[in-house]
């Protein structure tokens, strides 16, 4: 059952080897994927937000956990392992319309991708994607340590994106 998925999935990420990452000049739409395991402040994903644009027009933050019931209590969109159907389709509906619409970044953190994070992640319209070398490579165009902090993982961002930015 699992191999149809996979192949699905492979497929997603076989469209993304071409594709080539646009920085952005200003960021008003952003994705942010986030491992519940990994602990983050509100001050720090204030930090974060604040760093890319104070004039944002929408966030998304969607939850990570391999355990379902790990997610209760937390804001919904939720990604798991069990949102990916037999044929490789993300199932929720919540996820369904993250995956529709258009942003101008999408961050990932996270400490190991699964194949529901892969398929979820190769479907996001995202102009430029960043995330942990844990992932996939062709998910994202600026690939990072992986970290267990996110005050780490927020130093690196803000490091090599002010770097790429000033070239963009």
């Amino acid at each position: 059952m699992n191999f149809f998925a996979k192949r699905a999935v492979k497929q997603q990420l076989s469209l993304l080897e071409n594709r080539v990452g646009v920085k952005p000049a200003t960021i008003r739409r952003m994705v942010f994927v986030h491992d519940t395991d990994l602990d983050i402040t509100e001050a720090q994903f204030q930090d974060m937000i604040d760093f890319f644009s104070s004039e944002y027009q929408t966030i998304e933050r969607v939850h990570f956990h391999f355990n379902k019931k790990m997610l209760e209590g937390l804001p919904k969109p939720h990604l798991y392992p069990k949102n990916l159907d037999w044929r490789g389709r993300i199932v929720e509906d919540d996820l369904k319309f993250v995956t529709s619409q258009q942003y101008d970044i999408a961050i990932h953190f996270v400490q190991q991708s699964t194949l529901s994070l892969a398929s979820f992640s190769a479907q996001l319209k995202a102009s430029f994607r960043i995330g942990p070398s844990c992932m996939d490579t062709r998910l994202n165009d600026l690939v990072l340590p992986t970290r267990l902090d996110f005050g780490g993982f927020l130093n690196d961002l803000k490091t090599y994106f002010n770097k790429i930015n000033s070239h963009a």
